[in-house]
């Protein structure tokens, strides 16, 4: 019997649905929970947690935006809030749609496919939306393999457990983590506290363990499936630390080689039909698409994939997936015996232009891979930080002079 397996990729949910692709739209938040100190400022509307408060004694256009979580937001200006001339309506109207946008919320309560299509239709670049919107299109399969990137920043994973529940429940969501759930950017995301390495790993491993992944020591886990008559292994390739510069590039390293060089001897590897490999970073560069070249590697590439790949043919891989780079493609690389499948980003579709899709993948006596378009349409995706690091640095000493403080109030156009 057929067992149909699902391989999506690159998701980058966010606390509310913005990328480091898309850096115009990053919501700025204050770096410190606000101090909204009472016998400064009173409380003008509330909702969900959110609140507008007012600088007593000051103009009613001094207002600030807090979050359930103490962080200070800017104010929308009369241009940004749709020509609504009330300053605190038009700011209530911003907290309001944030929190329908917001991770938690989304992963709570999910919307029904009306609301989520008017969600879309008015923020059509959304990540956490767009995962959302995509997910129903992922049907008929058995399993479902994330081949990592499923946040922007390390903030998402209950979103993703909750969209992708039907598998988890199974015990058939199987998941790598990927450089943006792992690694650290120069540049300010809207998740806060700002993440460090420690905190960005704990938060991963406990998702793994929430869905029932064993993870080794060393990063890894492997998966008997004997009704597909296949065993799968996911590897870390962001397992060593982090290069200066903030760079991405990966590495899956000594220890996790010498693990799958012990799994390869086991008797369910030996004798499994299918032998598959989950890793996030790309052993072979890919193209943008036909008579494009592969773009550059800088900050992107995994360091050791000459080694990793004389490993996979040295225990017999059958078939690596992976992310990355958002590029769909299937290939088997010259010189090695195993199949590539990269997949590209589920919500932002794939760097040639084409829109979203994933790789359906039938596992019998033979693997068959078919391509599964989405119908949303592609995002221009920004460089991901990592691919251009001291642009990034420098980017990140031009915010480093500023940021969100409460009661700033509207621009002058409102007054």
């Amino acid at each position: 019997m057929t067992f149909t397996l699902a391989h999506v990729s690159d998701f980058h949910v966010s606390e509310f649905g913005d990328t480091f692709h898309d850096r115009l739209r990053v919501v700025k938040r204050s770096a410190r929970v606000a101090s909204v100190d009472p016998n400064k400022f009173e409380v003008v509307w509330e909702e969900a947690g959110w609140r507008v408060l007012h600088e007593r004694g000051k103009r009613r256009s001094k207002i600030g935006l807090v979050d359930p979580a103490g962080y200070a937001h800017t104010i929308p200006s009369l241009k940004e809030g749709n020509g609504v001339l009330d300053p605190v309506e038009r700011t209530a109207a911003k907290a309001c749609r944030l929190e329908a946008r917001r991770v938690s919320t989304l992963a709570k309560d999910p919307p029904s496919q009306a609301a989520l299509k008017t969600l879309y239709e008015s923020t059509p670049k959304n990540s956490n939306v767009r995962l959302m919107r995509a997910v129903p299109f992922v049907q008929d399969v058995d399993a479902v393999v994330i081949t990592g990137d499923l946040t922007d920043d390390g903030i998402g994973f209950d979103l993703v457990e909750s969209a992708f529940a039907r598998w988890k429940d199974k015990g058939m969501l199987f998941v790598i983590p990927g450089n943006h759930d792992l690694y650290l950017f120069p540049m300010r995301a809207s998740t806060r506290p700002r993440p460090t390495h420690a905190s960005k790993r704990a938060v991963w491993r406990a998702f793994a363990d929430r869905i029932g992944l064993e993870v080794a020591n060393c990063g890894a886990w492997w998966k008997p499936l004997p009704q597909a008559d296949a065993v799968l292994v996911g590897l870390d390739s962001c397992a060593r630390p982090q290069r200066r510069f903030f760079r991405h590039n990966g590495g899956v390293g000594p220890a996790q080689l010498d693990w799958l060089r012990e799994i390869g001897q086991k008797t369910e590897w030996k004798n499994a039909r299918h032998r598959i490999v989950l890793i996030h970073h790309h052993v072979v560069p890919l193209p943008h698409g036909v008579g494009k070249k592969a773009p550059s590697e800088i900050g992107m590439r995994l360091d050791d994939a000459k080694t990793v790949a004389e490993a996979f043919d040295e225990i017999g891989v059958t078939v690596v997936m992976h992310g990355h780079r958002h590029v769909s493609e299937q290939r088997q690389p010259a010189g090695s015996n195993f199949t590539i499948l990269a997949s590209p980003s589920l919500t932002l579709g794939c760097r040639s232009g084409d829109d979203p899709s994933f790789w359906r993948v039938e596992l019998d006596e033979r693997m068959h891979a078919e391509r599964v378009r989405v119908p949303l349409e592609s995002v221009e995706q920004d460089e991901d930080p990592s691919e251009s690091p001291l642009g990034s640095l420098a980017m990140s000493a031009l915010e480093s002079g500023s940021d969100v403080t409460l009661g700033a109030g509207a621009d002058d156009e409102d007054e």
